[in-house]
């Protein structure tokens, strides 16, 4: 029996899907606790697609646990079986699809095709057989597939991206990753850079954390996570300087502006600031200073300090002058084993390059906006509760090793046998202190919470 394992957010519970190769069963089960190291069978599903809750009450229980967390209210037993039926199978029998239409899942090509074609006799919902063409629906009836479309979803099949818990992207779409199959020592953490067409429209954007400026999907990038990953959060202070006749003059200049119209304000500013001057001269002592510091002025050198030993008080203090955007670097080894995976490689820098550069309008009149990326990390298959989160950037910079250890090398069909990669992004808006506060936009509750941006 081989059963695929994937750890699962399900609207903000955390679950276990366990799906069997063999035999196509999908079973829910909570996640393993130290008074239950397996886990509870929450809910499963025979190859033909019935299913049924195995442990209502403990299976609501620990939905409405989550509800709550969130801030919603919790589901009575009638509320959520419907959740269940309505909102969890479909995405369920989504997930089996995806592990058991998965050539890498199986040992060869022929156990694929057999076992594909079993399930598509037993009615397990959105199987797709190679061998005969034929496909199920999401209620399990079985359809030929078009030729023309045949070919591309077998294609797809052959080296299945992993999506996580995200919804393939739309028709069209490419979704990329390396390594093709699993590697045993880099588990399941994984960044996903995911290129969004850009949305433009607004002369301000508010969030763009939040969608604004982001279009589309259009391509899906997932790589595994290498070392040296950072982040830096700067904001910019500025030295400010302001003696005692600057601070009289702004004086004025507020009360003035304040108790009158623009037109008469700017009529009585300089008498108003005449009037401090004077009141300024009355000081004892401070006559002569001022009178020192301006003549200093006038020919370019420190009189008061040369006659006093003294300056002006210059009140000097660092004040906040604005945000700063965060940058990201990303430096990637890729190493192909085989031919499909050089060709994956291929893809992936391409779709980079194609992502970043600008695009001609009709007629070459305008050049459009490059595509913006979006950037997940994820650990165990969901967002990563103890690394950052990265709003909407623009890649700013790419660079290709083509010969990453000083020599040249290919293989039979040309090939080549390393490449390196690095990468800038820069995120699109600032990052402000209301949007750390929290669980993080995610929304990871698992007592663990996230690390916000």
């Amino acid at each position: 029996m081989a059963v695929k394992k994937e750890n699962k957010i399900w609207n903000g519970m955390n679950i276990v899907q366990e799906v069997d190769t063999e035999t196509g069963v999908i079973s829910i089960k909570s996640r393993p606790t130290k008074d239950n190291p397996t886990g509870s069978v929450l809910a499963n599903s025979g190859a033909n697609g019935s299913w049924s809750i195995k442990n209502e009450t403990e299976f609501r229980t620990l939905y409405n646990n989550s509800q709550r967390k969130q801030g919603k209210q919790p589901l009575t037993e009638e509320q959520f079986k419907r959740q269940f039926n309505e909102g969890g199978v479909p995405e369920f029998n989504r997930d089996r699809a995806e592990v058991l239409n998965n050539r890498s899942n199986y040992s060869s090509e022929e156990e694929w095709n057999r076992a594909t074609k079993s399930f598509i006799d037993a009615g397990t919902p959105l199987i797709q057989n190679k061998e005969s063409g034929e496909a199920n629906n999401s209620n399990g009836d079985t359809t030929t597939i078009p030729q023309s479309e045949e070919t591309a979803i077998i294609d797809n099949l052959t080296f299945d991206p992993i999506y996580f818990n995200e919804k393939p992207l739309s028709k069209g779409s490419a979704n990329l990753r390396y390594p093709l199959d699993k590697v045993p020592e880099l588990g399941y953490d994984h960044v996903t850079f995911t290129a969004h067409q850009y949305k433009a429209g607004n002369l301000i954007a508010k969030s763009a954390g939040d969608g604004e400026r982001v279009g589309p999907a259009v391509t899906k990038i997932s790589l595994p996570i290498l070392p040296n990953i950072e982040e830096s959060n700067g904001v910019e202070w500025g030295k400010d300087k302001m003696n005692i006749i600057q601070a009289k003059a702004a004086e004025v200049a507020t009360k003035t502006m304040n108790s009158s119209g623009m037109g008469e304000a700017l009529g009585n500013l300089l008498s108003g600031t005449g009037e401090a001057v004077t009141e300024i001269m009355k000081q004892p002592g401070l006559k002569q200073a001022i009178i020192a510091h301006f003549a200093g002025q006038a020919v370019g050198a420190n009189i008061l300090g040369r006659k006093s030993g003294a300056v002006l008080n210059p009140n000097l203090e660092l004040l906040f002058t604005g945000p700063q955007l965060r940058t990201f670097n990303f430096n990637f080894r890729f190493r192909p084993r085989f031919k499909e995976e050089n060709e994956e490689i291929r893809r992936i820098i391409k779709a980079f390059k194609r992502n970043m550069h600008p695009q001609r309008s009709a007629g070459e009149m305008f050049l459009l906006t490059p595509n913006i990326f979006k950037i997940k990390y994820y650990h165990d298959n969901v967002p990563h509760p103890y690394l950052n989160e990265i709003k909407p950037c623009a890649l700013v910079n790419f660079k290709v090793n083509y010969t990453p250890d000083n020599n040249y090398m290919t293989y039979g069909d040309g090939g080549m046998t390393g490449y390196d990669v690095s990468m800038s992004f820069s995120e699109l808006v600032p990052i402000y202190a209301d949007e750390i506060l929290g669980d993080g936009a995610y929304g990871i509750d698992n007592n663990q919470g996230g690390m916000g941006y």
